[in-house]
């Protein structure tokens, strides 16, 4: 590649990133739509795709936001909850985005949203990337699925819907570094320890404390069925299939691409050529970074400063968008792999940003 075709391929980079994570999908989306069907299939081909990650927004969508596997999410919630919310038989799927109360009030929009036979309601998310507030963007979640479920008319409060809000991560909260359990239950407790109220309960799965556990847990739970599916699908030889569950049959059918609609295929297929496009703009940004630095350094009349600051702005320009990416929900091990840095690095940027 010329110095000029990187010289522009730099320009476009800093365009497209104008604003930050939420542009640079935007932009990414807008510069390319869907494949054609015919277009999709060679790609599918050419790369010998055969199982989505579940991981990714494009697999969970698939999987657990759809009415044709509404048993599936079924089956994952009663394994992790029905002992607070009782057994769920059915479940209807409800809008992700809820407006504030006033026009001026934050608006937020679940990855799932839903309500049982019974009128409870379960925000289900999924979590790839970093959130140093995590735990309050949760509050507001459940606060305002709360409100705008409220009966008019009841001054009693005798018919506050209950709200649970279930969260698959694939990154580990801060607030549970260095302890070995990967599923909890947080509820509002007394002085005594005693439980307040289950009308308002958080679940954590932490999926890569599962993965480190994985040999020495019993696959007879229900819930490690669950999530090793979530965790090993992606790896699993076709001659296991036969060992599943049939729970476990139909998420592990759900993911093969020779099960996927036209649309789906077309779809997928763009979310992948998506990062491909991030690929290339991280080559760019690695000359932006190393022409940066090599400027720094002449101003500075040093060799040793030019070295440094080249150094320096490559490592910024790559810590940066390694963190965009993470906020737009890669995966922690495909950021590694497209920016060079090493996982330890990259989840230290999940943790403390």
């Amino acid at each position: 590649m010329s110095r000029k075709t990187k010289r522009q391929k730099a320009k476009k980079t800093k365009l497209l990133q104008s604003d930050k994570a939420r542009s640079f999908k935007t932009n990414i989306d807008s510069k390319k739509g869907l494949p054609s069907l015919k277009e999709a299939e060679e790609y599918i081909k050419k790369h010998n795709l055969k199982v989505i990650n579940p991981l990714s927004d494009f697999g969970f969508k698939r999987l657990l936001a759809s009415e044709r596997n509404k048993d599936i999410l079924i089956h994952l919630l009663n394994a992790f909850i029905s002992y607070d919310t009782g057994v769920i038989t059915d479940i209807t799927y409800l809008p992700t985005e809820l407006l504030g109360i006033q026009k001026e009030d934050k608006y937020v929009r679940f990855d799932l949203f839903c309500k049982n036979q019974d009128g409870d309601r379960f925000i289900v998310e999924m979590q790839n990337g970093p959130n140093k507030h995590y735990a309050n963007r949760l509050r507001v979640y459940t606060s305002l699925a709360t409100i705008q479920n409220l009966e008019h008319g009841d001054e009693k409060y005798e018919h506050v819907p209950r709200v649970y809000s279930f969260n698959i991560m694939s990154v580990n909260l801060l607030e549970f570094k260095g302890r070995g359990r990967f599923f909890w239950s947080i509820y509002p407790k007394d002085d005594d320890n005693e439980i307040f109220s289950k009308n308002n309960v958080y679940y954590f799965v932490e999926l890569s404390k599962f993965a480190a556990q994985l040999e020495s847990l019993d696959m007879r739970d229900e819930r490690n069925r669950c999530l090793y599916m979530f965790t090993r699908v992606v790896y699993m030889p076709e001659q296991e299939f036969e060992t599943l569950t049939p729970m476990q049959q139909r998420f592990y059918e759900e993911c093969q691409i020779t099960n996927f609609t036209d649309m789906e295929k077309q779809g997928y297929v763009k979310s992948l050529m998506e990062h491909e496009d991030v690929q290339e703009m991280v080559e760019c940004e690695r000359e932006d970074a190393h022409q940066e630095g090599f400027k720094k350094g002449l101003e500075q009349g040093l060799l040793q400063g030019r070295e440094e600051g080249r150094e320096e702005g490559r490592e910024e320009k790559t810590r940066q968008l390694a963190l965009n990416m993470l906020v737009e929900r890669l995966n922690p091990t495909i950021v590694a792999k497209i920016t060079g840095m090493t996982e330890d690095e990259v989840l230290d940027l999940m943790v403390y940003g």
